[in-house]
């Protein structure tokens, strides 16, 4: 009898360990949770322009706003991001819906694919100044690489005053147009000065997915990184088979490490705020961001030797200068746990630059100048204090190694998509993975394969023919590039709605045109900041705004692990009971 005792608690116990296996095998590994990660981006900035000393900018009243992404990261949700960071009121959006960008046109989208966009349940939201909020997630499978587009519906006066000015196209129509297939506008919003035109994004700074495994990569600098150079870093990771790891842009035009350069020309403002100050809300804390790469330096150097910036408040920076201020980026990403990494100073000589209010030159390239960049290279190779550092000199024309090789640049200093390329190769491969055998993204595209535009799964949703508008839409044109020369029609019109209009930028010509109302802000004298009030310190950080958890375990996960404990309780039982059993038979 005792013997069948025993038996008996042999096989239970048994049964209930290999149970107990089965249901382990099923829980999935830890790899699999899901996570929010950026998926692309605009660092934000004071959009206002000056103009003969006066601040102006555009407004939006009764009219639609449709900006188009593209996506480094696929996910099952998405999320979008809105800034309020240089208002100097609340922000009011009535209404936003994502839908799938046409191959058709950037203007159009997919019919039956817009969905509603909505903030704590509601269709609107008030944002208030210097502040940045997400959306609730939206059920949306989205790819990598594909277009999306964001349509957002501005009922009342609106100043755009905070926005981006690379990464996204942005298209305006009057009225509703949030559900709308296609739009009246064929050229994309913009902000010109002198000779540069800059496509300009209202308030959206960031679009996340949530997927399995996400996590993301800053892309933090100047100019010399504000190119598609994030796209190609994340076709060379997607390619190598490394698809749940985002890229998100978060480089300025003019953007310096050390000092912001509010009112000093025109335009200046648009370079941001000093890097260091924009540092953590522009890169630290993106959501799912693992590791930051920072190009971003240069300007510090060049903007006080050029003619343009002779106003600004500062002298030179010495190198010194501009290593401690490294310091203090590497402190503050180890502060988060982040890797950061640092691109070369790269050369530019024959970088001009005859443009923002200057005469003639603005900049020549001087042997003093080129000295601190050599000092900053050697200390990034060799004593910084980063995880790592990425020699650029094979960018340098062989021939001078003070210039960049042609092929690589447009003016001697700003990157062709063959420099871009060439700048993703150099990135050594275990700065981004465990394997060393990623991909070159040079070879592939002169190959003729690469091309991430190819990646929108535009056939997967089959686009039906859509009937042309009824109003005449204006003679279609390629989007304007960066540093356009041509600035759109100005006439001077008067719009009763807005409070000292100066001049209406017209869009589009013909029927159904789209204008553009730029308004005079008032001057009280001092210089400009953006809205004087709202410090970086002072914005709110990601860890405060409205969003879904980093990670989140299934359904199926959860019932797993509740089942594991029961059973490990099960079995521990049983094991006691035979020891009791068997000690009982010795006694």
């Amino acid at each position: 009898m005792r013997r069948g005792k025993r038996a008996i608690s042999l096989i239970l116990c048994i049964l209930i360990l290999a149970v107990q296996m089965s249901v382990a095998v099923c829980i999935p590994a830890a790899a699999e949770s899901s996570a929010w990660a950026g998926s692309c981006g605009s660092a934000p900035i004071p959009t206002g322009i000056y103009l003969a000393g006066r601040r102006l900018s555009d407004f939006l009243i009764g009219s639609t706003v449709r900006t188009v992404v593209m996506t480094t990261l696929g996910g099952e949700k998405v999320r979008l991001k809105f800034s309020n960071r240089y208002g100097s009121g609340d922000l009011n959006i009535t209404k936003v819906r994502i839908a799938r960008t046409s191959a058709r046109s950037d203007t159009a989208i997919i019919e039956g694919t817009s969905l509603p966009v909505t903030f704590g349940g509601s269709d609107s939201v008030s944002i208030p100044k210097g502040k940045t909020i997400y959306s609730d997630p939206v059920n949306m499978h989205v790819e990598q690489f594909e277009k999306l587009s964001i349509s957002s519906y501005f009922s009342s006066f609106t100043t755009m005053s905070t926005g981006g000015l690379i990464n996204a196209y942005s298209y305006i129509d009057p009225g509703d147009r949030t559900e709308a297939t296609s739009f009246i506008a064929s050229s994309p919003l913009t902000i010109n000065s002198g000779a540069i035109t800059y496509n300009t994004t209202p308030f959206l700074c960031g679009l996340d997915t949530y997927g399995p495994g996400n996590s993301c990569i800053a892309w933090f600098g100047d100019s010399t990184l504000a190119n598609e150079s994030p796209y190609y870093l994340a076709e060379k990771l997607s390619l190598s088979g490394i698809k749940n790891v985002g890229v998100v842009q978060a480089a300025i035009i003019g953007n310096e490490l050390l000092h912001s350069t509010y009112g000093v020309t025109n335009v200046s403002h648009l370079f941001g705020d000093a890097g260091l100050d924009r540092f953590p809300e522009d890169a630290l804390n993106l959501a799912g961001v693992k590791t930051v790469f920072v190009k971003i330096g240069l300007n510090d150097i060049l903007h006080p030797r050029s003619k343009s910036m002779e106003g600004a408040n500062y002298s030179a920076p010495t190198a010194d200068d501009i290593m401690d201020g490294y310091r203090k980026l590497v402190k503050m990403a180890h502060n988060k746990g982040l890797k950061i990494y640092f691109f070369g100073r790269q050369a530019w000589k024959g970088y001009a630059r005859s443009f923002y209010g200057s005469e003639g030159t603005d900049l020549e390239w001087s042997q003093e100048a080129e000295d601190v960049m050599v000092t900053l290279n050697k200390w990034l190779a060799t004593g910084s204090p980063a995880d790592g550092y990425i020699n650029v000199d094979a960018l340098r024309d062989p021939t001078d190694k003070n210039r960049l090789y042609p092929p690589y640049t447009l003016d001697g200093a700003h990157l062709t998509p063959l420099g871009a390329q060439v700048l993703v190769d150099l990135i050594p491969d275990y700065f981004l993975a465990n394997n060393t055998n990623l991909i070159s993204m040079r070879a592939y595209y002169e190959s003729g394969r690469g091309d991430i535009r190819n990646y929108t799964p535009a056939d997967k949703y089959p686009q039906k023919p859509t009937t042309a508008p009824s109003t005449a839409a204006p003679t279609t044109t390629a989007p304007p590039q960066q540093n356009n020369t041509t600035a759109p029609t100005v006439s001077a019109t008067t719009a009763p709605t807005a409070p000292t209009t100066v001049v209406t930028v017209t869009n589009n010509a013909g029927a159904g045109m789209t204008e553009i109302i730029l308004v005079e802000i008032p001057d009280d004298g001092t210089p400009f900041t953006p809205q004087d009030a709202v410090p970086m310190e002072n914005l709110v950080p990601d860890a405060q705004l409205p969003q879904a958890p980093q990670e989140g375990r299934s359904a199926r996960t959860t019932i797993g692990v509740v089942i594991f404990a029961v059973l490990t309780t099960g079995v521990i039982t049983f094991v006691v009971i035979y020891v009791m059993n068997k000690k009982n038979e010795a006694d």
